[in-house]
């Protein structure tokens, strides 16, 4: 089933890239958790709204806010995501490129967890992995 997960964490990501929030919403489970605690500016949210709650907040933040997919890893229950973050700062002006990392946990064809983190080897001990 684990290809299957990174195949409905890719769908999530690819509609939010275009925006189509409804169309990532579909991957998650209506009672999702969403632990965005360990980003700048994150927190724990529930549920569809919880999660569109974090995402126009985070992203409205950044002034050519960008996200780039590096790599997804198969880890069975889990995925993890890798990517490239790439902005300026909307009231700061600085700007910012930086390498982060999600793991998703996946039941029964939807994401129930999803959870940030500041760095790739941090994501990858939590799904019981290593780089």
């Amino acid at each position: 089933m684990s290809k299957e997960n990174v195949e409905i964490v890719r769908r999530i990501i690819d509609a939010a890239h275009r925006g189509d929030w409804k169309a990532a919403m579909t991957g998650y489970d209506p009672a999702v958790v969403l632990d965005q605690s360990r980003v700048p500016g994150g927190g724990v949210y529930h549920g569809h709204e919880g999660v569109r709650e974090f995402y126009a907040r985070w992203i409205g933040a950044w002034d050519d806010f960008g996200i780039e997919l590096k790599r997804l890893i198969d880890a069975g229950d889990h995925v993890v995501d890798i990517n490239e973050v790439t902005g300026k700062g909307r009231d700061s002006g600085v700007p910012v490129k930086m390498q982060s990392a999600n793991v998703w946990t996946v039941e029964r064809g939807r994401v129930v967890r999803h959870v940030g983190y500041p760095t790739v080897p941090e994501a990858l001990e939590a799904a019981g992995l290593s780089e």
